[in-house]
């Protein structure tokens, strides 16, 4: 649509130029990339509670690479008595699991949520 406006812009008395588009569009651009990105996560928090730790639901799929497990602790600001734990596939044996803040567990000595 640039081009349609640069082309019908040489009929005017003083045709447009790239530097007009450019000074235009790029304090837009930036906006919506800001304001984007903030309704993001505004967004996401209220329509899909983005904010919440893992569900377990999620963890009950068979194709799933996590388990749940009896974790107690902190996950996203909110206290937990389960939490999920990612299987590290990057083990030989994948008996090895990562909580949220990091902390690697040996998968057979939790006891499993179902």
């Amino acid at each position: 649509s640039n081009v349609v406006v640069l082309a019908r812009s040489q009929d005017l008395s003083r045709s447009l130029r790239f530097r007009d588009f450019f000074s235009n569009g790029l304090p837009l651009t930036v906006g919506v990339v800001v304001v984007g990105a903030l309704l993001t996560d505004v967004m996401g928090a209220m329509v899909f509670d983005s904010h919440s730790p893992f569900p377990q639901w999620a963890c009950s799929a068979s194709a799933a690479s996590c388990i749940f497990v009896q974790a107690p602790g902190v996950v996203q600001g909110q206290q937990v008595d389960a939490q999920a734990c990612i299987v590290d596939l990057g083990s030989e044996d994948t008996t090895m699991c990562r909580l949220w803040n990091g902390t690697m567990l040996d998968m057979s000595l939790v006891q499993q949520v179902f």
